[in-house]
């Protein structure tokens, strides 16, 4: 997994990899259902590129502003990442939360049944402050850390998020605080979401622990 910064859950890395790329498709829309974008009407130009993205049929164009459907949407995120004026966004509530835990349900599903044949790994390079699927990759908020393996996949994230915070953050970059070492530096990025509780939830579920020791090779 490639351990980066993410706009819904603080971080992505082996847990993400796991309930989200391992999930199927219906899964994977189950595991996005509770996040409904908003659309800022003042920054809308009604240009209908995110009409055109959603594979849904969720939006409309209505008096030439655009308008997602709660109820057809199912959260995937398209229409975000399309919308040439930054007009549609997240809306931040508990919903990411919820995505967090399912995500946690979802790993934990995949991995079932397969202990002791799993093994881990995290490359923490190129650090970017937002999900791979972006078209484009900001800069990186801490130099490269290197790869971290192991088979808890708990562990391995809480490892990482350790030793990202603990590494001295970029300057003119997209982290806003938390620059000095010990600095979080994920909600210094997205400072509207709690990133550990999906490692909360994944200890709770038995699907890891968050106490590790990191021996350096």
């Amino acid at each position: 997994s490639h351990f980066k910064c993410h706009e819904l859950t603080g971080f992505g890395g082996t847990l993400k990899n796991l309930g989200m790329g391992c999930s199927s498709r219906s899964g994977k829309m189950q595991q996005h259902s509770t996040v409904a974008p908003k659309v800022a009407e003042k920054f809308c130009t009604g240009c209908a590129v995110c009409l055109k993205s959603c594979a849904h049929a969720a939006i409309a164009i209505i008096e030439g502003k655009a308008q997602v459907d709660p109820a057809a949407c199912v959260g995937c995120g398209r229409c975000i990442t399309s919308c040439l004026t930054k007009a549609i966004t997240i809306q931040w509530n508990e919903s990411a939360p919820l995505v967090m835990r399912k995500m946690g349900e979802y790993a934990k599903g995949a991995v079932f049944g397969k202990g002791g044949k799993t093994l881990f790994l995290n490359f923490i390079t190129q650090v970017s402050p937002a999900c791979d699927c972006y078209g484009h990759a900001d800069a990186p908020i801490v130099n490269d850390i290197g790869i971290c393996a192991s088979t808890d996949p708990v562990a391995i994230d809480q490892a990482c998020a350790d030793l990202v915070n603990n590494a001295r953050g970029n300057q003119d970059t997209a982290l806003a605080s938390g620059h000095e070492p010990g600095g979080d530096k994920f909600r210094g990025v997205h400072p509207k979401i709690d990133w550990e509780v999906q490692l909360e939830h994944g200890e709770k579920i038995g699907l890891g622990s968050r106490q590790y020791e990191l021996v350096r090779l």
